[in-house]
């Protein structure tokens, strides 16, 4: 059977026998692709390519097991993970006319200036991100039971940063749109403002964002539109600014919901400032490039020493570590913006279910404080009030929570 090999350098092809074990699948790596064994691992899970921590994937470990009973077929995609680089040669090679060099008078050295090298980098401006696990499972519950991870969807994050570490201690989910492979998050509106607002008098600020990839079937991380997104947030709130990316593979009918967190090189984020990023019409791996300085030059980049158009978005990724922590606030009151209703009812029902908490415990929710943000009887003075009684757990004045019963009707 032939298995399509994918490592960070690129994709490649091998074929062994269909009765072959893992251990043979190991062998023929390491003599058709000259591959020492020290640091060579294999694995089905494509998070393979970006773990610091490559010696925890153990499912092709088996040396005796044959890769069939592994669930490995024909055609599958096998990841592949050693500690070096490696120049990878083209599937699909050039033909000369596509190689020749640009113009008849253009030197090699002329031709070199006009080009960009795309270098990877290796350590992340935010090295580990840590979110509120109560509002990180709300979240993922509602794309895995609501949604079926049949349509993307997205947030904004709010937190802490200290030194090169994130905090995320809120998601708020704006208005959005989404289907099986895009997303278009509505910015900037009026309820956005108001979440900044609440989110400042919290003590937090936008530290990142979150999206769900959906559950169709991919050989790749990160298409180039969701590349290109990661770049223009960090753009927008600084380097530290970090993605988190949640997904699923279903494997016999089981499925297992990945949470990760990136962040893209800063050259990838001038890249796409600078408007280098060609629309991709399907979502796939690699991102074609173009200077629009140099619109002329077929090959603007180089890659592991060669001339391309095109670059594995793997080049662009850095893995941020993930932890997780539990914070003021909860996720409990129902969220912004979703199939599911939030309004005075939801509220009354809220209230009354936690009505043994005192009340500045029940109002430790940025959702319940969102909502409130948005109704006629409480302005951003009255708010302001209340969200700096909540950040300091002290008791709300007893005015305001007449007002916040009387919108419940409770």
């Amino acid at each position: 059977m032939i298995l399509r090999l994918r490592s960070r350098d690129g994709l490649e092809r091998v074929t062994v026998k269909d009765s072959a074990q893992a251990q043979d699948l190991y062998h023929k790596v390491m003599e058709e692709m000259n591959i020492p064994e020290e640091g060579l691992v294999l694995s089905k899970q494509q998070q393979l390519l970006t773990s610091k921590e490559s010696e925890k994937f153990q499912d092709l470990r088996n040396g005796r097991q044959t890769l069939s009973s592994l669930g490995v077929k024909n055609g599958d995609m096998v990841f592949m993970h050693y500690p070096f680089e490696r120049q990878v040669e083209a599937a699909i090679k050039a033909n000369p006319f596509a190689t020749r060099t640009f113009g008849q008078k253009m030197t090699v050295e002329q031709m070199m200036a006009r080009q960009t090298r795309i270098e990877r980098q290796d350590k992340p401006h935010c090295e580990l991100v840590s979110f509120e696990r109560h509002g990180a499972n709300a979240f993922q519950q509602y794309v895995h039971g609501a949604l079926a991870f049949s349509i993307k969807r997205g947030a904004l994050l709010y937190g802490r940063r200290a030194k090169d570490q994130t905090y995320v201690d809120a998601i708020y989910e704006p208005p959005q749109q989404g289907g099986a492979d895009w997303l278009q998050m509505d910015r900037g509106g009026e309820e956005e403002k108001r979440a900044d607002f609440i989110a400042k008098h919290l003590g937090l600020e936008k530290v990142g964002w979150i999206f769900t990839q959906s559950n169709q079937e991919r050989d790749f991380i990160l298409s180039t539109p969701e590349v290109c997104q990661m770049a223009a947030m960090q753009d927008e709130l600084g380097p530290e600014c970090v993605t988190g990316v949640v997904s699923v593979t279903v494997t016999d009918g089981n499925s297992d919901v990945q949470f990760e967190a990136f962040q893209v090189s800063d050259q990838c984020v001038q890249l796409y400032k600078d408007g280098w990023f060609e629309d991709s019409p399907e979502p796939k791996g690699v991102s074609r490039l173009h200077n629009p300085n140099e619109p002329r030059v077929e090959k603007p980049i180089i890659v592991a020493g060669k001339d391309e158009a095109e670059v594995d978005n793997d080049f662009f990724l850095i893995p941020v570590k993930i932890a997780d922590h539990e914070g003021p606030l909860t996720s409990d009151f129902s969220i912004e913006n979703r199939l599911l209703p939030q309004g005075k009812p939801e509220l009354r029902q809220y209230l009354q279910k936690n009505s043994s908490k005192p009340y500045t415990q029940r109002l430790s929710d940025f959702h319940i404080l969102l909502y409130l943000a948005k109704q006629l009887n409480l302005d951003l003075t009255d708010m302001r009030t209340i969200v700096e009684h909540v950040k300091a757990n002290e008791p709300v004045p007893e005015g305001y929570t007449l007002m916040i019963d009387t919108i419940a009707e409770v």
